[in-house]
C-alpha cells in the first residue's frame, strides 16, 4: 500500500509524514518495527528510486530536511539508523553511531538486522558504497564503520560476507585518518550543509535510552506474570 501511494502521491512527503507520527508513537516497539518496515521500501522499492537519489547527495535544503526528519524517527531502530546514514553517504556520522552499540543492550533481533544490513550492502543499492571503498583515502570512516559492523557480528555467513568484501579493500593500512589527510568530498558535503551531527547523535541516544527502559518494564512485568503464574 505505501509504495503504491509513493506512486499516486508525492513520495518525499508520505515518508515526512510518516516520520512525524512515528517520532510521537509512544508504543516505542511499534515505532521500532515500522520503521525498520519503511527503511526496507525506502532502500528497495523501485518506486522510490528519486527519493533515494535526493537523499544520496543531500543537495538541497529539502533534501537535508527530508534526512534530518527522518533521522529523528529511526532512531527507534538503531540498524536503520546507521543504513540512512550509509545511504546518503554519512560515513562518519554512521562510524559514530556504531560506536555507540557498545552501550546498547545487543540482542538476538539487534544481531538479526545487522546481518540483514550486511546483505542489503551486496545489494544494486549500495553499488556506489562499494565501489567508493576502492578510494581508501577518502573514506577511511566508511571503511571503518563496515569494520565496527564485522566486530559486531558473531562467526556467520554475513561475518564471512563483509570480511571477504573488506579483504578486497586495497591498502587497507590507508585507513588510519592523518591530520594533513585530505578531506573525503562526502565530508565536504557533510560540513556545508548545516547539519548538527552532534545534536542528532545525542537524540539517538536519548531515544535508544527509552527503548531500554521499556524493554526492562516489559521484562519487569513478564516476570511478575511468571510469578504469579507458579504461586
Amino acid at each position: 500500500i505505501h509504495r503504491q501511494l509513493c506512486l499516486l502521491l508525492n513520495a518525499e512527503n508520505i515518508f515526512h509524514s510518516m516520520a512525524d507520527i512515528l517520532l510521537r508513537e509512544e508504543d516505542l516497539k511499534f515505532a521500532s518495527t515500522m520503521v525498520h518496515t519503511l527503511n526496507t521500501i525506502l532502500l528497495t522499492s523501485s518506486e522510490l528510486f528519486q527519493l533515494r537519489n535526493q537523499l544520496k547527495d543531500l543537495k538541497t535544503p529539502e533534501s537535508r530536511n527530508l534526512f534530518c526528519c527522518l533521522y529523528r524517527s529511526w532512531c527507534h531502530n538503531p540498524v536503520t539508523t546507521v543504513s540512512l546514514c550509509f545511504l546518503t553517504q554519512n560515513y562518519k556520522h554512521a562510524y559514530d553511531l556504531i560506536q555507540k552499540f557498545g552501550d546498547l543492550e545487543v540482542t538476538v533481533d539487534f544481531l538479526t538486522e545487522v546481518d540483514k544490513l550486511v546483505q542489503l550492502i551486496e545489494c544494486p543499492i549500495f553499488t556506489y558504497l562499494r565501489l567508493q571503498l576502492l578510494d581508501v583515502k577518502n573514506n577511511p570512516y566508511l571503511i571503518k564503520a563496515l569494520y565496527g559492523l564485522l566486530m559486531l557480528l558473531p562467526q556467520s555467513s554475513a561475518f564471512q560476507l563483509l570480511s571477504h568484501r573488506l579483504q578486497c579493500v586495497p591498502n587497507p593500512e590507508l585507513m588510519q585518518t592523518a591530520d594533513n589527510t585530505k578531506p573525503s568530498a562526502s565530508f565536504k558535503r557533510t560540513t556545508a550543509s548545516n547539519i548538527d551531527y552532534t545534536e542528532l547523535l545525542q537524540h539517538f541516544e536519548k531515544v535508544q535510552n527509552k527503548h531500554l527502559e521499556a524493554r526492562h518494564q516489559r521484562a519487569g512485568r513478564a516476570d511478575q506474570l511468571d510469578r504469579r503464574v507458579v504461586l
